[in-house]
């Protein structure tokens, strides 16, 4: 289980330094949001995004505090408007873990309709964050691969 004050606390703890309204001006939101991010642990994925696409934050570090705090992956520097998550590789990536099985069988494991699935791998709607946070947990893999397809695949446990 996602652990979100948790991720709250890192994604902050990357901005040491800087006050509250500064980074709220930096991030293009009002001062009272860093403020209820703090308090609730409800970063936005866009804001998580944006932290892991233009500083190479590690998914894994923000996520669950697992491995290095910095990825692999290239800086890209682009306004906090414009992270966006590539949903159709996600979700390839994701489906990729169930080798073999139908959709019908997907859902079946994840106890969801397989029209779901079927949504899925049409990239019509990305796997929401409790089946990706399912896929890290019982395949043992990375957030950062699952994410940003970033290699190694797997955890080193």
């Amino acid at each position: 289980m996602i652990n979100k004050r948790e991720v709250a606390v890192r994604f902050l703890s990357c901005f040491g330094g800087v006050s509250q309204r500064d980074l709220a001006r930096r991030l293009g939101v009002h001062h009272s949001s860093i403020f209820i991010w703090m308090r609730n642990g409800a970063v936005p994925w866009k804001m998580l995004k944006y932290l892991s696409d233009t500083q190479t934050i590690s998914w894994d570090w923000l996520i669950d505090e697992f491995g290095s705090k910095f990825s692999s992956k290239q800086p890209t520097v682009f306004d906090v408007d414009h992270s966006e998550f590539n949903d159709a590789e996600i979700n390839e990536r994701f489906l990729s873990l169930f080798n073999g099985m139908t959709h019908s069988d997907i859902a079946r494991a994840l106890e969801i309709t397989p029209q779901a699935v079927y949504a899925w791998a049409k990239a019509v709607r990305r796997v929401s964050w409790h089946h990706l946070d399912f896929a890290v947990t019982h395949f043992n893999v990375r957030w950062d691969w699952l994410l940003d397809g970033l290699d190694p695949k797997f955890r080193d446990l």
